[in-house]
C-alpha cells in the first residue's frame, strides 16, 4: 500500500462509535473540521491506540485532545516517531529483511509482505516511493543495513528497482547497456564526496560492475551528484563511478562491514507539539444501543507534515490493527523503540541565504532546462547551476549553504567554489530571468536574503522559513512553490513555511 505524501493529514484505521441514533451524522462533521495534531516539521508519527469518551458536543474534542496527549507524553511502547518517510521506509525494510517486521505493532498495515521474500517486498516498498530511495539507502547506511538488503536483492529485484528510479530520473532504461564499457570516457570529470563514496563501499566490494545489483548503487550514486550527466550520458557516467569505485577482483572478496555514520542518524522519537492541523474523512459504525457516544481507537494513527499556504481534506488509507497474539516482550527492540524518548536530531543549518533557493523554480523552468542540457559535460552537477545564479545576486560565500553547495560539488573546500568554471549561456539566462522577475523589484540582492534553516540527506532537502517571508509577489511569480522532485538534482526540494520567531526579520 502506497503511503501518499499528502500534507496535514492524519490517518485512522479503525473507528467505532457506540451511541444513540444521529451520532454519526453529527460526529462525522465535527471530526473533519477538527483541530487534528498535525507535525510541522515533517515527521510521522504512528499511534498504537486512543480511547475517548463524552458527550456528543464534546467527543471530537476529547478525541484530538487525547490524541495530542499521546503523542506529546505516550509511553514510547504505543507512540513511535519518525522524522521523515524515508526513515519509515528504512525502518520497515530494515526490519523485513531481518524478520522483524510481523512482530512489530506498527509495521501490522504492511503485513501483506510478511508471506514474500524480503528481496522482493523490499522491491515493491521501493517502487511505490522511488523517489525517497537515495534517502531511504542513506538511512539504512546509518544503521548499518545497507548491506543487508543488498544481500536480500535478487538480480532480477535489482533490475527492476533501476529501471524505477531510471524513469523518476527522466532517464528511460533503453538507453543503458546491460555491459559497461572497458575504457572511461574522459568526457566529464565527475565530482563525488568521500562520504558520498563510503556509503557504497561495502555493496561495490561485494558485487562485480557488471551486476545489476553493484549497477544500482552506481546510479544512486550518480543521482546525487550528477544527475545532469546521468540525464544525457547515463551510460559513460555509470562507467565512470564503477571504474572508480569497485575493485578489479570484486567477485572474488567477501563482503565488507557496513560503515557507520551514527552521527548523520535519523532518530525516531516521541513527538514534539505541533501547531499544525487538519481533519480526516471518517467511516463510522454506530452502537445504538448506547446512550453516551464512546469512540474507540484501535488502530494506527498516521501525521503528517504540513504543506504552506494548503489546508486540504484529511484522507484514511486502510491498515491493520495490532495482533494480539503475538507477545511483544520477546521481540527485539526496534531502532524506532530505543530512540523514542530521545529528541529528533535534525541537523538544521541556519543560513542567510535562503531564497536563493526560490531560484530552483527559476532553473526549473523549460527555457533554462534547455540550456543547462547543452552544458552538461561544463556541468553535469545541478547544485552547480543554482550556485552561480545565486552568485548573480551576491550570494555570499561565507554562508553556511556555500559549505553546503561545496560538499554537493564534490569539492574540498568552500573556497574551490571561485575556481569553479564560469556560469554558461549567462547572458541567455540573465536575459530570461529579466522577462520572468522585474529587476526592480524581484530580481535584486534582497531576494536571496531570507533567514532560514535548512537539513539534507541523501535525496532530500529542507528549507525552514517564517511566515513573516511569505509575499504576494513572490507568488505570483512562482518562486516560493514547493519545487517538489527535481529530476536534475536528484533531490525531493521542500520548502516549510511555520512560526519561527527566531527566523524573522530581514537580512541586511
Amino acid at each position: 500500500m502506497s503511503l501518499h505524501q499528502q500534507p496535514d493529514t492524519t490517518h485512522i484505521h479503525r473507528l467505532t462509535v457506540r451511541g444513540p441514533r444521529g451520532t454519526l451524522s453529527s460526529l462525522q462533521s465535527r471530526l473533519q473540521a477538527g483541530n487534528w495534531p498535525a507535525p510541522s516539521d515533517g515527521s510521522w508519527v504512528l499511534v498504537r491506540e486512543v480511547h475517548a469518551t463524552a458527550s456528543t458536543n464534546y467527543l471530537a474534542d476529547e478525541l484530538m485532545e487525547r490524541t495530542q496527549r499521546l503523542i506529546n507524553k505516550g509511553d514510547p511502547s504505543d507512540v513511535v516517531r519518525f522524522p521523515c518517510l524515508a526513515a519509515l521506509l528504512a525502518a520497515l525494510i530494515g526490519d523485513i529483511c531481518k524478520g522483524l517486521a510481523q512482530d512489530r505493532w506498527y509495521w501490522q498495515r504492511w503485513s501483506r509482505f510478511w508471506q514474500m521474500a524480503p528481496g522482493d517486498a523490499a522491491q515493491r516498498l521501493i517502487q511505490e516511493h522511488p523517489q525517497q530511495l537515495a534517502a531511504i539507502c542513506h538511512q539504512l547506511a546509518v544503521e548499518g543495513n545497507l548491506l543487508t538488503l543488498w544481500q536480500k536483492l535478487s538480480p532480477a529485484n535489482a533490475l527492476e528497482i533501476f529501471y524505477s528510479f531510471a524513469h523518476e530520473l527522466n532517464v528511460s532504461p533503453n538507453r543503458f547497456s546491460k555491459i559497461i564499457s572497458t575504457a572511461t570516457t574522459g568526457e566529464f570529470e565527475l565530482k563525488i564526496s568521500s562520504a558520498g563514496g563510503k556509503r557504497w563501499q561495502s555493496v561495490f566490494a561485494t558485487w562485480p560492475h557488471t551486476d545489476s545489483r553493484a549497477r544500482l548503487a552506481a546510479l544512486i550514486l550518480a543521482s546525487e551528484y550528477t544527475s545532469l550527466a546521468l540525464q544525457t550520458a547515463p551510460n559513460e557516467t555509470l562507467d565512470e563511478i564503477l571504474q572508480r569505485w569497485v575493485p578489479i577482483s570484486t567477485s572474488t572478496k567477501a563482503p565488507v562491514s557496513e560503515p557507520n555514520h551514527e552521527n548523520r542518524a535519523f532518530r525516531p522519537a516521541v513527538a514534539t507539539p505541533n501547531r499544525n492541523t487538519d481533519a480526516p474523512e471518517q467511516s463510522i459504525n454506530v452502537d445504538h444501543e448506547h446512550s453516551t457516544p464512546k469512540l474507540i481507537r484501535s488502530a494506527t494513527v498516521f501525521l503528517h507534515p504540513a504543506k504552506p499556504l494548503a489546508n486540504p481534506a484529511g484522507r484514511i488509507i486502510d491498515g491493520e490493527a495490532k495482533n494480539p497474539s503475538v507477545n511483544h516482550s520477546d521481540i527485539p527492540v526496534s531502532v524506532a523503540e530505543q530512540n523514542s524518548s530521545q529528541g529528533i536530531e535534525t541537523n538544521r543549518v541556519f543560513t542567510k541565504m535562503g531564497g536563493v533557493l526560490y531560484l530552483l523554480n527559476v532553473l526549473n523552468r523549460p527555457p533554462i532546462q534547455a540550456l543547462i542540457e547543452k552544458a552538461w559535460q561544463i556541468a553535469p552537477n545541478g547544485w552547480y547551476w543554482l550556485y552561480q545564479l545565486g552568485c548573480e545576486l551576491d550570494l555570499d560565500s561565507g554562508d553556511a549553504l556555500c559549505e553546503f553547495l561545496a560538499e554537493r560539488l564534490g569539492l574540498d573546500t568552500v573556497t574551490a567554489l571561485g575556481a569553479l568554471p564560469p556560469l554558461p549561456y549567462r547572458e541567455e539566462i540573465l536575459s530570461l530571468t529579466a522577462q520572468w522577475l522585474s529587476p526592480e523589484d524581484l530580481w535584486v540582492p534582497s531576494l536571496i536574503r531570507a533567514p532560514a534553516e535548512f537539513s539534507y540527506t541523501s535525496g532530500h532537502f529542507d528549507l525552514y522559513l517564517d511566515n513573516s517571508q511569505v509575499r504576494l509577489e513572490l507568488r505570483l511569480a512562482g518562486l516560493d512553490f514547493n519545487p517538489g522532485w527535481l529530476p536534475w538534482l536528484g533531490t525531493v526540494v521542500t520548502f516549510h513555511f511555520d512560526d519561527f520567531p527566531h527566523l524573522q526579520g530581514a537580512v541586511n
